[in-house]
């Protein structure tokens, strides 16, 4: 469960985020089976089978984890009380600046 201190306006903000995030990843698994180029020998052939299939399968478990997620983040979003704008702006103010996915 998030700290008090994240509002779920971020957490649905992230949520939304992982959405966009499954539909790429989806498209894009799909696209790399749709266009599997013929290299004529065997053994190329088959290593560049081998990774497009890795591939696919990489982006399909991003589309199920991230979609997956973004699940949970709405139901801990639900739970937690709505931060009010001013509240929220004093303590992003405050806040030392955080680096990486969660800002």
């Amino acid at each position: 469960m998030p700290s008090s201190s994240v509002g779920p306006e971020r957490l649905l903000a992230l949520g939304a985020a992982l959405e966009a995030l499954r539909a790429v990843a989806r498209e894009g698994a799909e696209e790399v089976l749709g266009h599997v180029p013929e290299v004529g020998d065997r053994l190329t052939q088959n290593a560049l089978d081998g990774f497009l299939d890795q591939l696919a399968d990489t982006l399909r478990a991003l589309d199920t984890e991230s979609t997956e997620l973004a699940g949970r983040l709405r139901i801990a979003a639900s739970s937690l009380p709505a931060t009010p704008a001013r509240e929220t702006a004093t303590d992003d103010a405050s806040a030392p600046p955080r680096k990486g996915l969660f800002r």
